[in-house]
């Protein structure tokens, strides 16, 4: 039996086939009830890490899986920590594990000189040797964030957010953008090396937030030189990624109607790439004064983003504060709610972690 009783191991039962369901809230929460009559049953334990594993919540499980060989040495806590590892990016830890495994349990060799193997590429191809440990966790926590979105912010992860989802990776971008400037404040011999993923990452921006697709105007024609300019700057954008010629034809745009409302937000939106936050946040002012409809949307959608990099650089919370404002402003119409619900949830945990008390 994997338990001290006949009832807890009915329980473990049923939390394990909850775990084989993907019923992972279930499972940990059964799990928790065994825990409480036999908090030493390592069983148990890496049965609620897995659980927490599906979930994504990968702090939280390693914790467990810790606590789990600080009661005994077992495989299963060894071989979870090696994933977690891998998946983090922190691939000296996971191949250390992976070492580990294969001298104390041989059976799992097949299986681990897999994961040996592919680790070892990751870890030759991510050119951080030779950067600071502090700074190399940072990068590698901030590169799981923007490629797995594996974890939110304080390992916190809203009822609301499905893992995966557009709005869920939209805020774990945030998250990776500000661990990458941290690493190089903490060591700019990785400068190079993270400012390629920033770049990569501002480019990611650009489609998932501060785009508007002129496809949608009414009046849009191919045939006219201020919409082929505009296709230019799309395609500058979102295919070339040269947004200094996205720059150009946008001030030719202006040059030719400085009212036009798509070239004020292309120009705000190039202002935002290139770190000019004052300008963006001035151009996106000029578009909430003078448009209307989907532009008047735009304007404070993308000026929201604005504030919140210039928080992020500043370090001043009461550009955080401005952020949600607008947030709070756009709740109320039920067309944008479900769109701007979660960059208002982030903004109410980060001024609460900030603060330390609660908002909501």
């Amino acid at each position: 039996m994997l338990t001290g009783s006949a009832e807890n191991q009915f329980l473990f039962n049923r939390a394990t086939d909850c775990l084989q369901e993907n019923k992972s809230e279930e499972a940990i929460e059964l799990f928790n009830q065994l825990l409480k009559k036999e908090p030493n049953n390592i069983h148990a334990l890496n049965g609620k890490g897995s659980g927490l594993m599906q979930l994504g919540r990968l702090d939280e499980a390693e914790d467990v899986f810790n606590e789990s060989l600080n009661i005994e040495d077992n495989p299963m806590a060894y071989l979870n920590l090696t994933i977690i590892y891998g998946n983090t990016q922190r691939y000296n830890e996971a191949l250390k594990y992976c070492d580990l495994i294969l001298e104390l349990y041989p059976d799992f060799s097949d299986v681990v000189k897999g994961l040996k193997n592919n680790y070892m590429d990751k870890k030759s191809d991510n050119g951080l040797d030779g950067i600071n440990p502090e700074a190399r966790k940072l990068i590698e926590k901030a590169n799981a964030l923007k490629e797995n979105n594996e974890t939110w912010s304080g390992g916190k992860l809203h009822d609301e957010f499905i893992q995966g989802s557009p709005e869920f990776k939209r805020i774990t971008f945030w998250d990776a953008w500000e661990l990458y400037e941290n690493a190089i404040e903490i060591d700019s011999e990785c400068e190079n090396i993270v400012t390629s993923y920033i770049i990569e990452l501002k480019n990611r921006f650009m489609q998932e937030f501060l785009f508007f697709d002129i496809s949608r105007n009414d009046d849009f024609s191919p045939d006219s030189k201020t919409d082929k300019l505009k296709l230019t700057v799309m395609k500058e954008i979102l295919l070339d990624h040269d947004f200094t010629q996205a720059q150009l034809a946008t001030r030719e745009l202006l040059t030719i109607d400085e009212n036009d409302p798509d070239a004020i937000d292309y120009h705000g939106v190039l202002f935002f790439y290139f770190d000019e936050i004052d300008e963006s946040i001035r151009c996106f002012d000029r578009l909430i004064e003078t448009g209307d409809g989907i532009y008047s949307f735009y304007g404070k959608y993308n000026k929201a983003f604005a504030l919140r990099r210039k928080s992020m650089i500043t370090g001043d919370l009461e550009y955080m504060v401005q952020t949600l404002d607008i947030y709070d402003e756009m709740l109320k119409d039920p067309n944008t709610f479900d769109r701007v619900k979660p960059y208002q949830r982030e903004i109410l945990d980060k001024l609460q972690d900030f603060m330390k008390i609660p908002l909501f």
